[in-house]
């Protein structure tokens, strides 16, 4: 088959670049004359930069990016409401990822100069594609990615029904950059209007800015020159934070661009006969989305996949409408959404303000599932008993965890210094020497360095900051807990500070500016309702498990106990439960629980611990799993952060 594929822009060359591949026969045409540059740099996730890098097979080939670690939302007094990781987003310069993709291609694969005027037919199909320098391309498919203004799109199914220009985008390379070990994605939006203002780190030296806006704002015509597109930025963004003054005094106003933003209704098919359309040709979001360039790089991956599957043509691009067309609708409607929201800012909530690419983020995660079984766990970050514990929670719920439900509650171990008094501990020293002293025994990572160090004061903080991540997400927060104690029990870190809080929720996938508002307020009311509870049912002790099950009486284990106690006190309340039998392989179990210490490991799947210590060592060599070095001991944690975990 003879592929021609019309528009050289990254929708095009990816496209011909996936379909030689598969070792079709492909041309692709570009209407310039020369590679642009116009664009600057865009967001994208790691499902795209995946499928680049899998285009060559040489290695040495990358695209030049800068990852984003970390998206804030703030407002223009500074005012932080959103801060959170981000996971595999990076910022890639359009002129690098082109650059990239034209080395697949040679002066006979890729031609320009060569702007589209119209189909040849023969035997009622199109046989070529003319170009308004008469030449002529012949072809058996013919693929339309020529932008947003598709003249392909328009032969096919007539003008195109535009909506509105009611937002505008200015767009621009910018020489202002923070130098940070973190890139951070910075946003400033107004809650009074549709205006908004961010930047992202795009190279060593560049950040890439732009500033969105109710397209009312503008009065009068502003890109008569640069010196006009300056002041009327300038003016317009008066109100925000000095940086933003910073990166627009560093920026060439003379290579800044303005996009009208605009999109259609989705296409009732993306094909006629042998013409298909991909990328912005065959739908359009707006940028709130920032899916623009990923959408086109995965139509080119499942439209190659299509004609690979079937010699049918018109099965071949039928399938990739069907396998696409949902996806598209939903971006098509989100970039509404948050239009909307954007020029109607005191009509909606904050948290219509997220971008879509963390959006998932704050689905409520909060929902109680049907269980048999509840256990009212009462615990506290600095208890080293509860330490001791946790990989015996992982494993109930690695063997039951169909059946029951953990709840956990703060106890409020060390409220302070003053006054406490715990059999032998009245002070940091005496916890340091407990600690050392479980560690002998116990055989586990631990470290009562801190105490001596940097002693925490009390527990409350740490606790108020799991009520806070509890609201956000339950899993998360146990993750948070979890990471919180590895902190403090093997890397000697005061988890009362708020930046060593901060990173670990950032880690956990949290957002640290809510966590942080409201371990100010709703959090300390959640900790002063665990402490009553506590208080009610007399618990002094931690750990403190409590069982109960509609229509029965409840059980508490309080202390440390042995696995096959608690296995047996679950079996008690659900007599025919049945224990998993399907023991997960290594690296599943670190996809579910991300981070573990050898023992733990060991304990998790019944294995010897220099059998474990191996399978350990074999992931880490494949780079799946990292090691962390703890005064004598080690801890493993999983490259990859994933959204959920268990404990």
């Amino acid at each position: 088959m003879k592929v021609v594929v019309i528009g050289g822009g990254i929708a095009g060359l990816t496209q011909g670049i996936f379909l030689k591949n598969k070792g079709l026969d492909v041309v692709v045409y570009e209407r310039v004359e020369s590679i642009q540059t116009k664009g600057h740099a865009f967001l994208m996730n790691g499902e795209g930069m995946q499928l680049l890098e899998a285009l060559s097979r040489d290695k040495t080939k990358v695209i030049p990016n800068k990852k984003v670690d970390i998206f804030s939302f703030k407002r223009p007094n500074n005012d932080e409401l959103i801060k959170i990781s981000l996971d595999d987003w990076f910022c890639i310069k359009r002129v690098d990822l082109i650059s990239y993709l034209m080395s697949f291609y040679t002066d006979d694969t890729l031609k320009f100069g060569c702007d589209f005027s119209h189909f040849e037919y023969a035997d009622k199909k199109i046989s070529a594609a003319v170009f308004k320098n008469r030449q002529q391309a012949k072809g058996d498919l013919f693929i339309g990615a020529d932008g947003s203004h598709s003249v392909i799109r328009q032969a096919l199914f007539g003008p195109t029904q535009y909506t509105p220009i009611e937002v505008k985008e200015l767009v621009g390379i910018s020489s202002y950059y923070e130098e940070s070990d973190i890139n951070v994605f910075q946003k400033f939006q107004s809650d009074q209007l549709g205006l908004s203002f961010g930047f992202i780190p795009a190279s060593a030296n560049q950040c890439v800015w732009f500033m969105q806006y109710d397209a009312r704002l503008e009065l009068e015509n502003i890109h008569n020159s640069s010196g006009g597109m300056a002041s009327f930025c300038n003016e317009l963004l008066k109100d925000f934070p000095e940086v933003v003054r910073c990166v627009l005094n560093e920026n060439n106003f003379d290579t800044t661009y303005c996009w009208n933003t605009h999109d259609f209704d989705l296409l009732p098919s993306f094909h006629k006969e042998n013409v298909v359309l991909v990328g912005d040709a065959a739908h359009l979001s707006l940028p709130f989305t920032s899916a623009g360039t990923t959408n086109a790089i995965k139509d080119a991956e499942v439209l190659a996949e299509a004609l690979f599957s079937t010699s049918n043509l018109e099965t071949a691009l039928s399938d990739f409408y069907e396998k696409r067309h949902l996806d598209i609708s939903r971006h098509i409607q989100q970039g509404r959404d948050l239009k909307n929201s954007f020029l109607s800012p005191a009509s909606f909530s904050e948290r219509r303000f997220i971008l879509p690419l963390i959006a998932d983020k704050y689905e409520n995660k909060n929902t109680p599932k049907n269980t048999l079984l509840t256990i009212t766990y009462f615990t506290d970050p600095i208890c080293s008993s509860c330490w001791v514990l946790q990989p015996l929670l992982r494993k109930i719920v690695l063997d039951y965890g169909d059946y029951i439900e953990i709840d956990y509650h703060m106890g409020g171990l060390l409220p302070s210094w003053e006054g406490y008094a715990d059999k032998r501990i009245t002070n940091p020293r005496d916890a340091s020497q407990l600690w050392e002293e479980i560690r002998e025994k116990e055989k586990i990572p631990i470290s009562g360095d801190v105490w001596i160090e940097d002693p925490l004061m009390s527990s409350y903080p740490s606790s108020i900051a799991f009520k806070a991540a509890q609201r956000q997400d339950k899993d998360r927060a146990i993750f948070f807990l979890r990471r919180l104690k590895e902190m403090l029990f093997m890397e000697k870190i005061n988890i009362n500070r708020w930046e060593n809080l901060e990173k670990a929720a950032l880690f956990c996938g949290l957002d640290t500016a809510l966590l942080h508002k409201q371990m100010k307020n709703e959090a300390i009311e959640d900790f002063k309702d665990d402490l009553a509870l506590a208080s009610q049912l007399g618990i002094h002790v931690f750990p403190t498990l409590i069982f109960h099950r509609k229509d029965l009486e409840s059980e508490t284990l309080k202390g440390l106990k042995t696995y096959q106690i608690i296995e047996e006190t679950i079996l008690k309340f659900i007599p025919d439960a049945v224990k998993a039998t399907n023991m997960p392989l290594p690296l599943e179990l670190f996809e579910l629980f991300k981070n573990m210490t050898t023992q733990e490991f060991a304990f998790l799947l019944n294995l010897d611990l220099e059998i474990a210590l191996s399978k350990l060592d074999e992931l880490h060599e494949k780079g799946l799993i990292s090691k962390v070095h703890v005064k004598d001991a080690a801890y493993w944690q999983l490259h990859t952060k994933v959204k959920k975990s268990k404990g």
